[in-house]
């Protein structure tokens, strides 16, 4: 009975792990657009930012809801903000990280950043402080700083 219940914790907690890594922009499409979020196990944080070129669009799902966002914000970066952005990042050393975390896995949570720009695209999921991202680590910093002028509430 115990090994139905683990099952049945572990196939819930894979199937709301990874919903909202795909999360649509509500504009249209731009060759830069570049992603980020949290995601926790036990639905204590499922967010996701949205940058595509100097759109921004954040949005935060809890109490494990897979269809209605409980935190919902637009706004806009300058070119200068988001030029700052972009020169912190060597897409080189973004590349070579194959990062696939899975803290979620264990009821932890996983920071996850999906790049494209025209034809190069990365994705890396990873706990947070990570070590290997030590090369991108300026970019994450500020990617982060953007994250929490949305994730907070006004």
């Amino acid at each position: 009975m115990f090994q139905r219940f683990l099952f049945a914790c572990l196939f819930l907690t894979f199937s709301f792990s990874c919903v909202y890594d795909n999360l649509e922009e509500k504009s249209t499409p731009a060759d830069l657009v570049i992603k980020t979020g949290t995601v926790c196990g036990w639905c204590a944080k499922n967010d996701t930012l949205i940058l595509s070129d100097t759109y921004v669009r954040y949005v935060n799902y809890t109490n494990c809801s897979t269809t209605k966002a409980s935190v919902e914000k637009t706004g806009e970066l300058t070119a200068s903000e988001l030029q700052t952005l972009l020169n912190l990042l060597d897409f080189d050393e973004l590349k070579k990280l194959e990062l696939n975390s899975c803290n979620i896995c264990v009821d932890g949570c996983d920071d996850w950043i999906s790049f494209k720009n025209g034809a190069q695209t990365h994705y890396i999921r990873f706990g947070t402080n990570d070590a290997k991202l030590q090369p991108i680590k300026a970019f994450v910093d500020q990617l982060n700083v953007i994250k929490a002028q949305y994730s907070t509430s006004h």
